[in-house]
């Protein structure tokens, strides 16, 4: 393994490949040549951990192996009372407790339904591994087994079980049914079966059932290959990983991007940041952590507004990736042949999302004979190491004027901003966390030397393009103060208190909220007039 100039130390011999590094082997290679070495560090940055336990799956997995050893835990009739009690005496985080409540049941069931298919089942190892140091394989799983020798493993989502398993499931499969089978257990595998339960809702879902041999040779067909192959990986790809990786603060795959947050110290742990954390974190602490850090399953649909919004940003997408101005013959009047859109929606979501797109045309920053396209809804990364947190967005369109950077995102809307340019602004983190960012040092990595932040707003009726230049005085510094205030709580808090209010109504985790009640029971909640982009609009983006 290359040293990779992060100044690692620690042995790097030592190899442990789990059935999930196996699965990610597109991800950043440099995370995963790292991250299945357990004793190798950097000397130049070490990730900090916050002291709450929330891994909420790894809870549930625990509580789920003491119910096993229960007799009260496995009488359907007590087992609500069983894990109260558990719970009580259990470190858990009070948020976690509603989803543990209906996980941890949800797990058991299905346990019983599949022991009525295949007969009684005992754990023989919660993370069973195969081979000798210096390479393990192994998987984060519980492996079961009957006395006839019928071996399962089990992967347990947070929401439901995949019905049709793609491509990283199928890895994740083939490894660990030659863990399952290969594993030194009690009686000799006759049969291995992988097996996936949603904690969300108990649904199963049998990705691989068939002989040891058959095991053996599923794993042999790809994963071996690729599970070989991990530790001598070595590119930078920066994406989700980076978050958990532990040489993240030390990779120069992260633009560095000093101050940008406005923290002086370290806060609560090594994390990510994106605006759309912000805008949540500024509605609802808890709904941040349910929603955006635990990623628990979400209970409500998008709503009409938020479908629009995600048709637009698609139509969007495939057209700017032409890197071609839009035309209006583009956007043919919905009824007949749709166009580009064909291969993108249907014809009833083309008419839903025509006319907002109709306004973009004039608007379209392509057209230009001197714009040159440089991302279009590619992730931007940097590092601010005073706050020792990764900075993230996903802008919508990333293009070039000579020497200025243009970063523009899109809006829908029932109508425009009556406060322009300033509303505008202030609804979402975004236009400061950009300005922030690109003045921290991203627009020089781009090559430019001038750096301009739009927003273009779209509404049925008309369609507008708000900008802010970083040239223009005072700007940089309010936007860097309005994002440092913005940032400081989140920046601390390691008790991300509920704010229940209007929100509550369409909260996408309330199920899991502990203090959803506390809503219920304040009957219909009056419709107050909302600024013009809450989340009703556009669901937040993804970074």
């Amino acid at each position: 393994m290359s040293t990779f100039s992060l100044d690692l130390t620690g042995n790097a011999e030592k190899l442990r490949v789990s059935a999930t590094d196996v699965a990610a082997h597109d991800a950043c290679g440099r995370h995963l040549a790292v991250k299945i070495r357990p004793e190798v560090s950097s000397n130049v940055w070490r990730r900090s951990f916050g002291s709450e336990k929330t891994f909420i799956l790894g809870q549930v997995a625990e509580l789920v192996r003491d119910a096993h050893t229960s007799d009260e835990a496995n009488d359907p009739a007590q087992l609500m009372g069983w894990l109260r009690d558990r719970l009580e005496g259990r470190k858990m985080h009070r948020l976690l407790r509603p989803y543990a409540m209906a996980a941890v049941p949800h797990i058991l069931e299905a346990h019983w339904d599949i022991e009525d298919e295949i007969g009684p089942l005992k754990l023989i190892r919660s993370d069973p591994s195969i081979g000798q140091p210096p390479r393990v394989l192994w998987a984060w799983a519980p492996l079961y087994s009957t006395e006839d020798g019928i071996r399962e493993i089990r992967r347990y989502r947070l929401g439901s079980a995949h019905d049709e398993p793609d491509d990283k499931d199928l890895l994740w499969a083939q490894t660990a049914a030659q863990i399952a089978a290969k594993y030194a257990g009690p009686t000799e595998a006759t049969r291995v079966r992988v097996v996936e339960i949603g904690a969300g809702d108990g649904s199963i879902s049998v990705v691989f059932d068939g002989t040891p041999a058959q095991a053996e040779l599923a794993y042999a067909e790809r994963a071996k290959g690729i599970a070989g192959e991990l530790g001598n990986l070595d590119d930078v790809k920066p994406g989700f990983e980076c978050s958990s990786c532990k040489v993240a603060g030390a990779c120069e795959g992260l633009v560095p991007v000093p101050g940008m947050l406005g923290q002086p110290e370290t806060g609560y742990a090594s994390r990510s940041l994106a605006p759309s954390d912000l805008d949540r974190y500024r509605q609802c602490p808890a709904q941040w952590l349910l929603a955006s850090d635990l990623h628990l399953p979400r209970g409500t649909e998008y709503t009409g507004a938020q479908s629009r919004g995600l048709l637009v940003h698609q139509w969007l997408e495939a057209a700017h990736q032409r890197a071609t101005g839009c035309r209006d013959a583009d956007l043919p009047t919905p009824g007949g042949d749709i166009g580009l859109a064909a291969q993108l929606m249907s014809a009833e979501e083309y008419a839903v999302a025509y006319p907002f797109l109709r306004h973009h045309v004039s608007a379209c920053p392509l057209a230009a004979d001197s714009v040159e396209v440089v991302e279009v809804e590619t992730s931007m990364f940097g590092f601010d190491a005073s706050a020792d947190v990764i900075a993230v967005t996903k802008p919508d369109l990333i293009y070039r004027i000579g020497d200025r950077l243009v970063v523009r995102e899109f809006k829908t809307s029932g109508s425009l901003p009556s406060g322009g340019a300033n509303q505008t602004y202030g609804q979402t983190h975004q236009v400061p966390f950009l300005i922030s960012m690109l003045s921290a040092g991203v627009t020089e990595t781009y090559a430019a030397a001038e750096a301009t932040v739009e927003v273009e707003v779209l509404t049925p009726e008309a369609g507008e393009v708000y900008a802010w230049d970083l040239e223009t005085p005072g700007l940089v510094a309010e936007a860097r103060t309005d994002l440092a205030l913005a940032v400081a709580g989140w920046h601390v808090d390691s008790t991300w208190e509920t704010k229940t209010g209007d929100h509550c109504e369409w909260c996408p985790v309330r199920q899991w909220c502990p203090d959803g009640e506390v809503f219920q029971q304040t009957g219909s909640i009056a419709e107050v007039a909302g600024p013009v982009f809450d989340p009703t609009d556009d669901p937040p983006p993804p970074y």
